[in-house]
């Protein structure tokens, strides 16, 4: 598994505990399980505009695994001041 954040500034990680919002069921509570962001690559050089992948793979809490993007995760649980990761973690 790669290192989550390793190149980004983002403050998630694997093992976050992460609310996703999906528009077909609202929010849903969910632990980051995979970070893709090294695997990641424009979407013109896939050589198509559908089924673009994804950064996170996410466990929500009824056992549905989704992949999502950092604009599908909820920011309400950053706490820009917050240093202790383990508020963060299950």
């Amino acid at each position: 598994m790669p290192v989550s954040g390793g190149n980004t500034n983002n403050s998630r990680a694997i093992g976050d505990v992460v609310d996703v919002v999906r528009p077909e069921s609202g929010v849903c509570a969910g632990t980051i399980v995979e970070d893709f962001v090294d695997v990641l690559s424009a979407s013109n050089d896939l050589g198509r505009d559908w089924a673009q992948p994804r950064r996170w793979a996410v466990a929500l809490e009824t056992g549905v695994l989704v992949f999502v993007d950092d604009a599908d995760l909820d920011d309400a649980d950053l706490d820009e001041g917050d240093t202790d990761d383990a508020s963060r973690k299950r």
